[in-house]
C-alpha cells in the first residue's frame, strides 16, 4: 500500500499530528457550494457508507493529520482501513517500534 504521510501543516506549517478517522454510521460528509443553492440538497458520502449509515456494521478508519495549532484536520480516505489493519499501522507507527 503506497501511502502518503504528511508532517507539516500547509496552512501553518507546524507538526501535524497522524492518526485515524473513524467511519461510522454518519460516514465522511462533504457539501459542495453549489448545493447551497437549495433549500433542500443531500451531501456526498466521501466514505461510501451506504447502508452502513442505518445498520451496526464494523467500524472503518482513514488516516488523517490533525493541527491543533489552527484547527485543520486532513482525511485521507483513498483506503478505509478495518480495526486490524488500523492497528497494524498505528503500532507501526510508535517510536521504538
Amino acid at each position: 500500500m503506497s501511502e502518503t504521510t504528511f508532517q507539516n501543516c500547509p496552512r501553518c506549517g507546524k507538526n501535524l499530528e497522524a492518526g485515524f478517522a473513524g467511519a461510522t454510521a454518519p460516514g465522511l460528509s462533504f457539501v459542495a457550494p453549489h448545493k447551497f443553492r437549495h433549500f433542500a440538497f443531500l451531501d456526498e458520502d466521501l466514505s461510501k457508507a451506504g447502508i452502513r449509515k442505518f445498520l451496526p456494521w464494523a467500524a472503518r478508519y482513514f488516516r488523517s493529520y490533525l493541527c491543533r495549532s489552527c484547527e485543520l484536520y486532513l482525511i485521507d480516505y483513498s483506503v478505509r482501513l478495518n480495526r486490524a489493519e488500523a492497528e497494524q499501522v498505528a503500532v507501526a507507527a510508535l517510536p521504538g517500534e
